[in-house]
């Protein structure tokens, strides 16, 4: 009998000022921070609301530089994680073994947020005002949620070999599991004291009232599976391993809550056969491999991506009256919404996959190589349905709708040696990662293929959808005359005035849905075998940009102009060791992957984005058309063209390859010899300095500096739009440490 216990524990503590979130930093901050307007007056009071703006009140920076500058805005992120496994193993005889182990964890997470008032002067020397709303808020934020999990497995290891020759491993058991989360809040205004945070500090405002809110939520969950497998061996030279589980979880209805998932594998190493015997001086190991396995997916997540614990079941709500007036003066009543439609019949989304592969080692294990290639149904894939029809006022349900099939390969290749160098080993290894993968949706009830729907059938996952565009007008004369004559182009000129000009986008025609075309001052149409048929004035048309019926057969002047997804993956490793130095360099990259730029993001698109961005690329006067610098990428500038205008539209000339080569690690370490350690009671000694993302070379670094490309996405889960468009800088980390062992 054994009994071994295992306990960690974690705890970090992270204060910064600002808003309550990062993002809200960068997004304000950015704006309405005009270099025309200083941060503060000249008699050394802040500036914030100006009147000397058409309109007046013209907020500076939002009140983001107040928030820094006077320092109100105190944040705390407090986290603790511990965790403790237990484990018990009796042997009642030599080949049997029973295992029982508990695991129990709770992390918690207390969070912190304060705001208080600003005040200011909208000129020297005036009365101070005070910024009590928003940003301004007098307000203390706290909440608690604090997560348990409870996981238990029991299982038999039977293992046992016969006659020198079959070697058998029989495992059975099973596994429960149980999470359960709690979130508790409290929001209080109009605190006695703007140094001190606590709920016990909130007064009445000057009405009399306490303003107090309080919040909270629970989701939990419990998953049971009972598991089994088999493995055999043939003196090591025919492999064997069949297993199975049969899971079930409590996030879909009784009836539906349990699945079967089954794999088996077998495996020939060539290199143990006696035939190969002439070839083993050369070849290690040569082993083929064939596997197929089915596996359990029982996440659901809503649109926003967050985990929906109870999919299976409609929700009722319980809202405020706020602003109805019932008979005379306003009474507060309350109203219940019930939630959008559900799938009772969700069930487990199963994953069923098929691999071959080869492993070698050769010249002494030096060279190892492994190959890999496989096929993957994800089956019964959990996402929304197809679309309701707008009449019943509701968005598709969370359901088994979708099959995906995925196609891919790995391939591993590595070279380990060492020499003698000036009498002393020096060890060097390199290695190299090589995968790509193609997914395409096999099931959708989508018979129209429609592009306003998720999927379609034979939709390749991340295919990005846009126009063409094939340079920037050279003149207004030659804008105007192809907008009118050739391409209306009106359904991207929202927020545009004076019409197309020089500089603007000229976007390709790809649909000819006019069947009408420009050709030497003369227009034609295409009959049904293709012939042009010239037309008289009178029928000439302009062809339209647009979407068409915005199908897949039917995508108006729109075409497939990238993937999101990476063509590619790959990394390679270098390392050496000599005279107890380490040295270890790790890189890291993808082939091409395309992204579009959403409109409100500045960092791309700077003050295409709104008129009023203050954030300004070092280099963007240079890289903007002009009569006198034609050649250039962004087209003439012009507010709003990204968040309503032209650019606002996926298209060719600005969709973004983001593929991307990181020095991801460098670790260089020395071992103290152990003649030195062991004489004061040390086993081993290590010291190292290690770096993660220490540079990256991208296409995208061709066209902006400020952001990284594996930041190129768009966030979703922030109240405010503009929050969710805005990349927290990636970061370059550099740590030193010591190892030890006694």
């Amino acid at each position: 009998m054994r009994f071994s216990n295992n306990s960690s524990f974690f705890s970090s503590s992270y204060n910064y000022p600002g808003g309550s979130s990062i993002q809200d930093s960068f997004a304000y901050s950015s704006r309405h921070a005009l270099a025309s307007f200083p941060l503060k007056n000249p008699d050394g009071s802040w500036l914030y609301a100006t009147p000397l703006i058409t309109g007046g009140n013209y907020n500076v920076a939002n009140g983001r530089h107040l928030v820094f500058g006077q320092y109100k805005h105190r944040n705390q992120q407090l986290r603790t994680d511990f965790m403790n496994t237990s484990e018990l193993k009796i042997t009642p005889f030599k080949q049997l073994t029973l295992t029982a182990n508990y695991t129990y964890r709770i992390y918690q997470n207390r969070n912190q947020y304060r705001s208080a008032n600003f005040e200011y002067r909208s000129y020297p020397e005036a009365d101070y005002e005070y910024y009590t709303t928003d940003a301004g808020l007098d307000e203390l934020t706290e909440a608690i949620t604090t997560s348990q999990r409870h996981a238990i497995n029991t299982y038999a290891t039977y293992e046992d070999s016969f006659a020198d020759a079959h070697h058998l491993t029989v495992t059975a058991g099973m596994n429960m599991e149980s999470w359960a989360s709690k979130a508790v809040g409290a929001k209080g205004q109009n605190l006695s004291s703007e140094t001190l945070n606590d709920l016990d500090l909130v007064v009445p405002d000057a009405t009399g009232n306490v303003i107090t809110e309080v919040s909270g939520g629970q989701n939990e969950y419990a998953i049971m599976g009972f598991f089994g497998r088999i493995n055999y061996d043939y003196k090591e030279r025919y492999l064997l391993e069949i297993s199975g589980r049969y899971d079930g979880t409590s996030r879909f209805m009784p009836g539906h809550r349990w699945g079967f998932f089954p794999s088996g594998s077998l495996g020939w190493r060539i290199s143990e056969e006696p035939f190969f015997s002439p070839a083993r001086k050369y070849v290690d190991n040569l082993k083929l491999r064939v596997s197929y396995g089915r596996l359990g997916n029982q996440v659901v997540r809503t649109s926003s991506g967050a985990q929906n614990y109870y999919a299976y079941l409609r929700k009722i709500s319980i809202n405020d009256f706020e602003g109805y007036t019932f008979g005379e003066g306003t009474t507060m009543s309350k109203y219940s919404t019930l939630s959008a439609p559900v799938d009772a019949e969700l069930t487990w989304e199963t994953a069923e996959q098929i691999n071959a592969g080869i492993d070698i080692a050769a010249l002494r294990s030096r060279l190892t190589f492994t190959g890999e290639i496989y096929q993957r149904n994800t089956l019964n894939m959990l996402t929304a349905g197809p679309d309701l029809p707008a009449v019943f006022g509701a968005s598709a349900p969370q359901t088994n709708a979708a099959d995906l099939k995925t196609y891919g390969y790995e391939l591993s290749l590595g070279w380990r040696d060492q020499f003698k160098l000036f009498g002393l080993p020096f060890g060097y290894s390199v290695r190299g990662t090589l995968s790509d993968y193609r997914s395409y949706i096999t099931r959708f009830n989508n018979p129209t293929k429609s592009l306003t729907m998720a999927y379609y059938e034979g939709m390749r996952i991340g295919d990005i959808w846009g126009f063409e565009v094939d340079g920037l007008f050279e003149s207004d004369e030659q804008a105007q005359k192809y907008t009118s004559e050739v391409l209306d182009c009106s359904y991207i000129n929202g927020r545009m005035t004076g019409g197309f000009l020089a500089g603007d986008l000229r976007f390709v025609d790809q649909d000819n849905d006019g069947h009408y075309k420009l050709d030497d001052k003369n227009q034609y149409v295409l009959d049904e075998n293709g012939n042009r048929i010239l037309l008289p004035e009178s029928e000439w048309r302009v062809n339209t940009l647009g979407l068409g019926a915005n199908t897949v057969d039917n995508p108006g002047d729109r075409k497939i102009l990238g993937n999101s997804l990476p063509s590619l993956q790959y990394g390679f490793t270098l390392a050496f060791d000599y005279f107890g130095f380490d040295v270890s360099a790790f890189f890291q990259g993808t082939g091409n992957h395309y992204w579009y730029p959403a409109g409100m993001n500045y960092m791309f698109w700077g003050p295409y984005s709104y008129s009023y961005l203050s954030f300004l690329q070092r280099d963007f006067i240079e890289r903007v058309w002009t009569e006198e610098n034609p050649n250039t990428y962004f087209p003439r500038p012009r507010a709003y063209s990204a968040t309503g205008g032209e650019l606002s539209k996926v298209n060719s000339r600005y969709l973004q390859n983001v593929r991307y080569l990181r020095f991801k690690n460098l670790t260089v370490g020395y071992t103290v010899p152990q003649k030195l350690t062991r004489k004061i009671g040390l086993e081993k000694a290590r010291i190292y300095f290690s770096g993660e993302n220490l540079a990256y070379w991208s296409p995208l670094k061709k066209y902006t500096k400020y952001l990284d490309p594996e930041s190129a996405f768009t966030r979703n889960g922030s109240k405010d739009v503009a929050q969710d468009h805005v990349s927290y800088p990636w970061q370059k980390t550099l740590m030193f440490g010591i190892d030890i062992t006694f």
